[in-house]
C-alpha cells in the first residue's frame, strides 16, 4: 500500500484552514443577515413615521380641528419617531449610510417646522387657498421627497448587502463541501491505517505462536512496515539499517573452555587460570572458529525454499494484485545455508512487490532458474520502475554516486556474499528502448542432489510384487 505522508500533512492543514474559513464565513453571514434585518426594520420605521406626518397633513386639510392627529402630543411622538431613526442609523450604519444620516437630520428638521406651520392660525386657510399663509403643502411635498430619497438609498445598500450575503452563502456551501470531503478522506486514511496495523498485529501474533518468532524471516519486514504506515519514517530507516547490520553480522564466538584445556589433575591451578585468561583475551580463537563454521555450505533445494518464501508473502501478493509466475525445476540444488538463503529470497521478493508498478494496472513478477554447468542462474523480473542509471553505472565502475540501493537489496547483497553467491542488476526494456521493469540475477554455486539409489530389483512386475509380499510376510 503506497502512502504519501506529505499529502496527508497537507490534508490536515487544509482541514484546519477550511474549518477556520467556515467559522469566519458563518460569522459574516450572521452579521450581514442581522444588518439586512435592521435595514428592513429601519425602512418600516420610516414608512410609519411618514404615515404619521401624512395623517396630520390630511386631518389639517379636512379641517378636523378636533382630530388627535393635530394634537401637540401626537406631533411630538412623530418627531421622536424620526429621532429614533437617526439614532438607529448612527449606531449601526454610521459609515455606510453617512449620507442617509444627513438626510434624516434634514427630514427631522423639516417635520418639526411642518408641525409648526400646521399649528399656526393661518395654515388652514393657506391650504384651502383662502389666504397667503405658510406654504404647508410645499413643505409636505419636500418631506415626502426626502423620505423617498432616504428609502431609495437604504434599499440600494440593502441590495448590496444581499448580494454579498449570497456570495458568502455560496462560499459557505463550497467550504463545507470541501471540509466534508477532507474529513471523509481523513476518516478513510485512518481506517486504512487501522486495518493495516491490525494486519501487522495478526502477522506478529502468528510469528509469536511459531516458537516466539525467534527464527522468523518476516520479523524485520513486519516491524518496518508497521513503522512506515504510522509515519515513523526515520524510525523505520533506523530499524532497517540496524536489522541489516544484525542480519549480516557474524555469529557469536563459540568456544568451549573445557575442550581447550587439560584436566586439572595434571596441571596446577595457576597454570589452568593462566590458560583460561589467555583464551579469554585471544580474539583470534573465536574468529577462526567462526570463519571455519561460516564456510560450511550445504546443498539446498532452491524450488522448495522459493515456495516456502512465496507462501509467506502470499497475502501481500494478493492484496496488491501482483501476478507471480515461477519456473524453477523441482530438484534444482544450490550451495548455501538455509537461514541466509531464506532471508535472501524473502527480501528479494519483498523488494519486487514494493517496486512493482504499471500504468495499465498490470503488475507481474517472473522467477525462473536453470543450471549451467557448475552454477545455477536465478532470475527475477518485475514490472514497473527499474534501477536508476547512476546506480547501474556505479556498480559497473563507470561513475561515482551517493545513491544507495533499496534496503531489501542491501540485505540480499550482504547475505549473498556470505554464501559465496553473486548478484547482478539491470533493467528490462521494451522494443522502443523504454524501461518497463527491473531484473535481478543471482549466480549460485550448483549443489548435488542428495537422492540416491538404495536398492535395485530386476524381473517382471509379477515377480517383483511376489518378492515384496514374501518379504512383508516374513517380517510379520
Amino acid at each position: 500500500m503506497k502512502r504519501i505522508p506529505l499529502l496527508e500533512s497537507k490534508r490536515n492543514i487544509a482541514g484546519v484552514l477550511l474549518l477556520a474559513a467556515l467559522v469566519a464565513i458563518t460569522y459574516n453571514i450572521q452579521e450581514n443577515s442581522t444588518r439586512i434585518k435592521r435595514i428592513t426594520n429601519f425602512e418600516s420605521g420610516m414608512q410609519t413615521c411618514f404615515a404619521r406626518v401624512n395623517q396630520t397633513y390630511t386631518a389639517k386639510m379636512l379641517g378636523e380641528t378636533t382630530s388627535n392627529y393635530l394634537t401637540q402630543n401626537f406631533q411630538n411622538l412623530t418627531e421622536e419617531c424620526f429621532a429614533e431613526g437617526i439614532l438607529n442609523v448612527e449606531e449601526n450604519f454610521k459609515t455606510e449610510l453617512a449620507l442617509v444620516a444627513k438626510k434624516l437630520s434634514t427630514l427631522a428638521s423639516n417635520v418639526h417646522w411642518f408641525h409648526e406651520d400646521i399649528l399656526s392660525p393661518g395654515s388652514a386657510r393657506a391650504i384651502a387657498g383662502e389666504s397667503e399663509g405658510r406654504d404647508v403643502g410645499s413643505r409636505f411635498e419636500k418631506i415626502e421627497s426626502t423620505k423617498d430619497e432616504i428609502l431609495e438609498n437604504t434599499d440600494q445598500f440593502k441590495t448590496e448587502l444581499s448580494g454579498t450575503l449570497n456570495k458568502q452563502k455560496n462560499f459557505f456551501y463550497v467550504t463545507a463541501t470541501l471540509l466534508v470531503i477532507v474529513m471523509i478522506s481523513e476518516f478513510m486514511s485512518n481506517t486504512r491505517r487501522r486495518l493495516a496495523n491490525q494486519a501487522r498485529e495478526n502477522e506478529a501474533e502468528a510469528e509469536l505462536l511459531d516458537h516466539g518468532g525467534a527464527v522468523s524471516v518476516k520479523v524485520g519486514e513486519i516491524i518496518r512496515t508497521a513503522l512506515e504506515q504510522n509515519d515513523l519514517i526515520n524510525c523505520s530507516k533506523l530499524f532497517a539499517n540496524y536489522h541489516a547490520e544484525q542480519t549480516v553480522d557474524k555469529k557469536a564466538k563459540k568456544v568451549s573452555l573445557e575442550a581447550l584445556i587439560t584436566p586439572v589433575g595434571t596441571q596446577t591451578a595457576a597454570t589452568v587460570n593462566e590458560k583460561i585468561d589467555k583464551i579469554w583475551n585471544d580474539d583470534s580463537i573465536g574468529v577462526s572458529a567462526d570463519k571455519s563454521e561460516g564456510k560450511m555450505l550445504v546443498d539446498l533445494n532452491l524450488e522448495q525454499m522459493s515456495s516456502a518464501v512465496i507462501d509467506l508473502l502470499a497475502e501481500k501478493l494478493f492484496s496488491q494484485g501482483v501476478q507471480l509466475d515461477t519456473k524453477i525445476p523441482e530438484n534444482l540444488m544450490i550451495k548455501g545455508r538455509s537461514e541466509e538463503l531464506e532471508q535472501v529470497l524473502y527480501h528479494l521478493m519483498n523488494y519486487a512487490i514494493n517496486s512493482t508498478q504499471s500504468e495499465n494496472g498490470e503488475k507481474s513478477i517472473s522467477i525462473f532458474a536453470h543450471k549451467l554447468g557448475d552454477i545455477v542462474a536465478f532470475d527475477m523480473i518485475h514490472s514497473g520502475l527499474g534501477f536508476d542509471e547512476q546506480i547501474l553505472k556505479q556498480r559497473a565502475g563507470l561513475s561515482q554516486t551517493t545513491q544507495t540501493l533499496d534496503i531489501d537489496l542491501q540485505i540480499c547483497q550482504s547475505l549473498l556474499e556470505e554464501i559465496q553467491a553473486k548478484v547482478q542488476l539491470d533493467n528490462k526494456l521494451n522494443q522502443h528502448g523504454q524501461i518497463i521493469g527491473g531484473r535481478v540475477k543471482i549466480i549460485f554455486k550448483a549443489g548435488e542432489n542428495t537422492a540416491r539409489l538404495v536398492d535395485l530389483k530386476k524381473g517382471s512386475k509379477k515377480e517383483i510384487l511376489a518378492s515384496i509380499n514374501s518379504q512383508s510376510t516374513a517380517t510379520n
